[in-house]
């Protein structure tokens, strides 16, 4: 009896028991720091593996092949004038010959040496290149060659070369000794006209008969130049001067991509194209070499001959109408 009452009042008071601690014992939570190594450890290892990076090769290759495709398309669609260039508009176009092309009229000899050497002449006559090694300019008039390449990927437009003057004016003419090759023909050629030392020198052209010369880039009549990418452009430029002695360059200006630039022409070795007016007494000349189609030369010499005179000399033969016979040799 006594045993049934002391089963029957035993009472359950919750306590934990060293068994019941042990079964119902579970690992602990992780401590912050564990967690922050273990996520770090785990994105280490996603940027070391294979498969990461071949994914961002991948990715890389599709996105430079996306924008080449959408260039084309944009070129494809706009106007080449219109899509930006990488190339800069500073660069697109490319200055690639100047060349003189005057074969006839007045040279200025700065260096024509002393009365009697002879050696000019001499030269002259022969054909050979006498303007090397010597101070020649033209005189009256200059043909000049300039050819020109674009570089950029879409269509460039010139819309203006302006001549700028070296000092802002022209100078007093040129003395030396003077050099004339009379023409023997005509040319067909109808160059860009520029009237150097003009107060407002511009780019001109003459229509097909040769009046009424008129602005080529400005005006109502304007015109422009265009460049494809690797097409050149050839133009000759025929330059006056009739009262004075001009240094220049061209301001060439012209659109590409949306975007104006500028660009400057010099004549060869970068330096300024020149041209000086005819001195108006050809007596201030200390000499005047030309040749026997300026004169009227006797049967027994070939028109290809060439003569000297000192500028006095020279200008009292020409101070009738009439052509002067040949001086005698």
């Amino acid at each position: 009896m006594a045993n049934n009452r002391r089963g029957a009042g035993t009472r359950r008071t919750g306590a934990l028991t060293r068994a019941s601690v042990r079964r119902g014992s579970g690992s602990r939570p992780p401590r912050p720091e564990a967690e922050e190594e273990t996520e770090a450890g785990g994105r280490l290892r996603f940027v070391k593996s294979p498969t990461t990076w071949l994914l961002g090769i991948l990715l890389a290759v599709a996105t430079v092949t996306f924008q080449d495709v959408l260039t084309a398309t944009v070129k494809a669609v706009l106007p080449l004038d219109r899509v930006p260039d990488r190339l800069s508009p500073q660069n697109a176009i490319d200055v690639v010959d100047v060349k003189d092309v005057k074969d006839i009229g007045y040279y200025v000899v700065r260096d024509g040496g002393g009365a009697g050497d002879g050696r000019l002449l001499e030269e002259i006559s022969s054909g050979g290149p006498w303007r090397e090694g010597r101070t020649v300019v033209d005189a009256g008039e200059s043909d000049w060659m300039i050819t020109v390449q674009g570089r950029a990927s879409q269509q460039v437009r010139i819309t203006d070369i302006v001549p700028v003057l070296e000092g802002g004016a022209c100078e007093k003419p040129l003395g030396g000794s003077l050099a004339h090759f009379p023409s023997q023909g005509v040319s067909d050629v109808i160059p860009l006209e520029l009237e150097v030392d003009a107060p407002r020198p511009r780019l001109k052209t003459y229509g097909k008969e040769g009046k009424d010369a008129k602005p080529f880039f400005t005006g109502p009549q304007a015109k422009h130049i265009t460049l494809n990418q690797n097409e050149t452009e050839a133009f000759i430029v025929h330059a006056t001067s009739e009262t004075g002695y001009c240094r220049w360059r061209y301001r060439v200006h012209y659109e590409v991509g949306g975007s104006t630039a500028e660009t400057t022409i010099s004549g060869p070795g970068g330096k300024p194209f020149e041209l000086t007016a005819r001195l108006p007494d050809a007596s201030a000349y200390r000499k005047v070499y030309f040749p026997g189609l300026d004169c009227v030369s006797p049967a027994s010499r070939p028109l290809s001959t060439w003569y000297e005179q000192t500028g006095p000399e020279y200008a009292r033969a020409r101070s009738g109408d009439r052509v002067p016979p040949c001086p005698k040799s």
